[in-house]
């Protein structure tokens, strides 16, 4: 018997979900995941490149007069502009990417840069609920995670960058459930973006900071598939799984063969995909992250700071840092392509330089810039600070485990004393539900563009969108006064 290509029966999914059948935790997450993105994009708008971003938007697509509601495009976060829906979602989720404090499924691929911000513009011009945007975004989460899941690894080993890859996919499933599209419809939403998608490793190996964009394009490039859906265009029902399909151009093979595992051996069940939709939820899995450096140094910053509470670490008594993590976040991009180390040895994500910092301050600052790059200065300290945290930073030793889950860093702590203290995560310590994230950002409120009453305006609408007649005033209490 002939299977049903992957992309019907997730557009099948997409249509038949409802809100009101969504476990609470499902529904809960949600919100969480809007609350994360809009927060951090907050206070990422005043950034050099999300700056560069809205004037693009604003030269093309501006729509007039400002004003925040249903009808014809979206409106910018913190600016105001209305400009096309997809001129919002690519502004707003670059203001999302740019300081690598959005979401992570499995360390590569971040959702809520491309569906939430692709989510909200299309739910506000289209007059859409709460409850409707909700729906979409579990769609749309969950048909990206679950496209990605067991492939994410072996997609930058040919030369793309896994996030805008499979993000595109979620990004079409979440814009055409807004757009009332049927199932057919939505299959080839799905379809038309797994033919449009595509994006580079090459900058963020190199150092480039195109990264910053990949997946704000590839947001509007999925927007434009479910419209291209509406409009009848048909995309191929095999387009995920056929033999010269999207996982044979984005992983290497269309039976499951793998480049790279994250855990266990280097092949996948295509059939996984789809498996127990509806029962298993990957969105559940997302996690967050509020430093700003790169995914796998988040539990790190996390891990080194509850150690030096806990144990009361002093930093100048520390003789030696071992810090054991997944292979492949020690590898980053894709052991294939690696970038080289920078001069005093620091690779991709300075995690040493992290790990140090945070053992000598206790935390790391999140208000501070992206330092993914070797090259950037760090978080802001005086002369002394910085000495101490280069003298520590050559005392750590960073092994790359096969088969330790990403995510979860065991860090041991050697004294001088001959003391040794040993910590570890599993992976899922930072997969927080709504009230614990919320809770986290509250450290960001200094950093906003909008006042802390208006901020706690802003986190209450979000957690009310459930029975919110409209998006509106979460667009619109993004703006200053």
């Amino acid at each position: 018997m002939e299977k049903t290509p992957l992309a019907v029966q997730l557009g099948e999914f997409v249509a038949r979900l409802r809100v009101e059948e969504l476990p609470a935790a499902v529904v809960d997450k949600a919100k969480a995941c809007v609350n994360h993105a809009v927060t951090v994009g907050m206070a990422g708008a005043a950034s050099p490149r999300a700056l560069a971003a809205q004037r693009a938007v604003l030269e093309h697509e501006r729509l007039g007069a400002r004003r925040v509601g249903a009808g014809q495009g979206a409106t910018l976060w913190v600016d105001g502009t209305r400009v096309t829906r997809a001129g919002a979602a690519f502004a707003n989720g670059v203001a999302v990417a740019v300081n690598n404090q959005c979401d992570s499924y499995r360390m590569l691929t971040h959702p809520g840069v491309l569906i939430v911000p692709a989510g909200l513009a299309t739910a506000e011009g289209e007059g859409k609920t709460g409850r409707e945007l909700l729906t979409a975004l579990v769609a749309g989460y969950e048909v990206q995670c679950r496209c990605a899941r067991d492939f994410i690894p072996s997609t930058p080993a040919h030369g793309f960058r896994a996030s805008p890859v499979y993000g595109i996919l979620g990004c079409a499933a979440t814009t055409a459930r807004l757009l009332g599209l049927d199932a057919r419809g939505i299959t080839n939403a799905i379809a038309l973006a797994a033919s449009f998608a595509g994006s580079l490793i090459e900058g963020q190996r190199t150092g480039a900071r195109d990264a910053d964009f990949a997946e704000a394009q590839a947001a509007r490039s999925g927007m434009w598939a479910a419209s291209l859906a509406a409009q009848g265009f048909q995309g191929a029902p095999t387009a995920l799984e056929g033999e010269g399909g999207f996982y044979y151009a984005f992983t290497g093979s269309s039976k499951g063969d793998l480049a790279y595992t994250f855990t266990g051996p280097p092949k996948a069940d295509l059939d996984d995909v789809v498996a127990d939709l509806g029962q298993r939820w990957e969105v559940l899995d997302v996690k967050f992250k509020v430093y700003p450096t790169p995914g796998f140094n988040q539990p790190v910053v996390w891990l080194a700071s509850e150690m030096v509470a806990r144990h009361k670490l002093a930093p100048d008594e520390i003789e030696h840092i071992t810090l054991e993590m997944n292979y492949l976040e020690t590898l980053y991009p894709t052991p294939r392509f690696p970038r080289p180390p920078a001069a005093d040895g620091s690779g991709f994500g300075r995690t040493a330089y992290m790990l140090a910092y945070t053992l000598i301050a206790g935390d790391y600052p999140v208000l501070e810039r992206n330092v993914e790059d070797p090259r950037d200065a760090g978080a802001a300290a005086g002369e002394a600070l910085a000495a101490r945290v280069a003298a520590l930073q050559r005392r750590v030793e960073i092994l790359g485990v096969v088969g330790r889950e990403c995510f979860a860093p065991r860090l041991t702590v050697t004294m001088r004393a001959g003391r040794r203290v040993t910590g570890e995560y599993d992976g899922r310590e930072l997969m927080w539900d709504f009230r614990r994230d919320a809770e986290v950002l509250r450290r960001f409120v200094p950093g906003l563009p909008i006042t802390p009453e208006q901020y706690d305006r802003f986190v209450a609408a979000v957690a009310g969108l459930d029975k919110a007649t409209s998006v509106d005033e979460v667009a619109r209490l993004t703006l200053p006064k």
